[in-house]
């Protein structure tokens, strides 16, 4: 593994979500994942956040997948760890230490797919218990639609506020899906994070 820097908007602190895990005895821990904000190197400490834990370690190399293509050129990356400890999960994230804190609740954007789109025929309203998959993770979770907004038809757009049952690194920008049985009902894009 190379000792090159990889990373996306670098003025931010360090931050990649881990969407695979694998184990090499003898020479350690590899993180599969995609760079979401600032940069890491060899030698860096960082720290594993996300499933009720913090943990700490030190990378000791990076690879970048140089096979990636449009957004993805220089974000996809396995990081190696040495020491790390064995209880590292997809949809936690490999982060600068002492960067983001594990949150639940935040603001949201959300369209709500309609069955053309691949979604089904189903409104949302205030109380609903979607299924979120945020980082290829799955978390139950429930929706406040914004004031004065009693429900979200397919193929609309609408503001709520989301808190999950289970803490995870959330940050503006970041992507997530409402899971309803087998598929997939609603897109959204994180907004604001409360606490």
């Amino acid at each position: 593994m190379s000792e090159e820097t990889a990373g996306a908007a670098v003025d931010e602190p360090f931050l990649m979500s881990i969407v695979d895990v694998q184990s090499s005895p003898g020479v350690g821990t590899v993180l599969l994942g995609r760079i979401e904000r600032g940069s890491v190197k060899a030698g860096d400490d960082v720290e594993i956040v996300g499933a009720g834990k913090s943990l700490a370690a030190k990378c000791a190399g990076v690879e970048v997948d140089r096979t990636a293509r449009g957004e993805q050129d220089g974000k996809a990356v396995a990081v190696l760890l040495r020491d790390a400890a064995k209880d590292i999960e997809v949809g936690q994230v490999l982060a600068k230490p002492g960067s983001y804190t594990a949150r639940t609740t935040f603001k949201a954007s959300v369209y709500v797919l309609s069955a053309d789109e691949g979604g089904r025929n189903i409104s949302i309203t205030s109380g609903y218990r979607p299924k979120f998959v945020i980082r290829k993770r799955i978390i139950d979770g429930s929706i406040k639609l914004a004031d004065g907004i009693e429900r979200a038809m397919p193929g609309e757009t609408t503001d709520l506020t989301a808190t999950l049952d289970h803490e995870i690194v959330l940050v503006e920008g970041l992507c997530f899906s409402f899971q309803h049985g087998p598929g997939i009902v609603a897109n959204g894009t994180v907004t604001e994070v409360i606490s």
